[in-house]
């Protein structure tokens, strides 16, 4: 096996990163149709685009294998917003108009952890100075670092003004508990009851540090 390489994400790497969406959380099981796969990737990866400072992806033998983009308020985005929201909006139409009933229903799921994720969030705001936004890890590289290198390499990104104070959102459905073993706070958690009557957990975890 190949040294795992960290390189800055570019757009040719797009359509790898769908894949790993698509490997970590089965999104084609809500789907019927190839349109309705391609729009939902895509939907989920250009709302991931829309407000980020750090994108990095780990690479083996050619492929991504790992991404996380990331957020810190005190820096430019790396992404034009404009793009982004227009790919957005683009496969959102194109999603409203082929979905299925199968899909609808995941999408009030999709909306229902939305707002439960914002509820907490409104209950700590002002106390962050950056987020993870997006964190994936293929299920072949899974237990070699490739997350806690991303990680730690996102926060070196934030941690250049002495002080900094991350969330991240998660749940049941993830290996959440990735995150007590970095070091991250369990800051917060509410329980939801998604329309095909599973539950679900939903964390806000956070990263705080005062560097000397």
């Amino acid at each position: 096996m190949e040294e795992i390489k960290y390189r800055e994400i570019c757009p040719e790497d797009y359509s790898s990163i769908k894949k790993l969406i698509d490997e970590v959380w089965n999104l084609n099981q809500f789907c019927d149709t190839g349109q309705e796969l391609e729009d939902s990737l895509n939907i989920y990866l250009q709302s991931s685009l829309l407000d980020i400072s750090y994108g990095k992806v780990a690479v083996l033998d050619g492929e991504v294998v790992g991404v996380l983009l990331g957020k810190d308020d005190g820096q430019k985005n790396i992404i034009k917003r404009s793009t982004a929201l227009w790919a957005l909006v683009k496969s959102s139409v194109s999603l409203l108009f082929h979905s299925t009933k199968r899909m609808r229903r995941h999408l009030k799921n999709v909306l229902q952890i939305s707002k439960a994720d914002e509820k907490m969030m409104a209950m700590h705001k002002g106390n962050f100075t950056g987020h993870i936004e997006l964190l994936i890890v293929g299920k072949s590289t899974q237990g070699l670092g490739v997350g806690k290198n991303l990680v730690k390499d996102f926060i070196s990104h934030v941690a250049h003004r002495g002080k900094f104070a991350i969330y991240v959102h998660t749940d049941t459905q993830c290996n959440y508990k990735f995150y007590d073993h970095q070091g991250f706070e369990r800051l917060d958690s509410v329980d939801a009851m998604l329309n095909d009557g599973h539950g679900i957990t939903l964390f806000l975890y956070k990263l705080e540090q005062i560097l000397e």
